[in-house]
């Protein structure tokens, strides 16, 4: 036991504090702890992409999971944080949203 141990006092800590609204976007997300699948958990129906006018997808999105390539909507399902957004904005019902497989996705921390 080291003598701070033993006189009852305990070793300051500093730590830093971050500003999280100083922070990019790709930052944050750089701190995401995920466990990347080789089988998405995102499935787009691309007739329905097809005939939407908005592509809310594209905006919604916190992560920016969701790209237009050469006009057509595509996931990136390894960027996805399983916020749902998703699902929730896009009025065609074009995005079946599952959780990834167990022991993959994202880690949230409490505290």
């Amino acid at each position: 036991m080291g003598s701070l141990e033993k006189s009852g006092m305990k070793p300051e800590v500093k730590e830093e504090k971050v500003d999280a609204a100083a922070m990019s976007l790709e930052d944050k997300l750089f701190l995401v702890k995920t466990k990347k699948d080789s089988i998405s958990h995102i499935k787009l129906n691309k007739d329905m992409c097809d005939d939407c006018d908005d592509r809310v997808c594209l905006f919604v999105c916190p992560s920016g999971t969701y790209e237009e390539i050469d006009g057509e909507v595509e996931a990136a399902y390894e960027n996805c944080l399983e916020c749902g957004s998703c699902r929730v904005a896009c009025a065609s019902g074009a995005i079946t949203w599952k959780n990834p497989r167990g022991g993959f996705g994202v880690t949230y921390v409490n505290g």
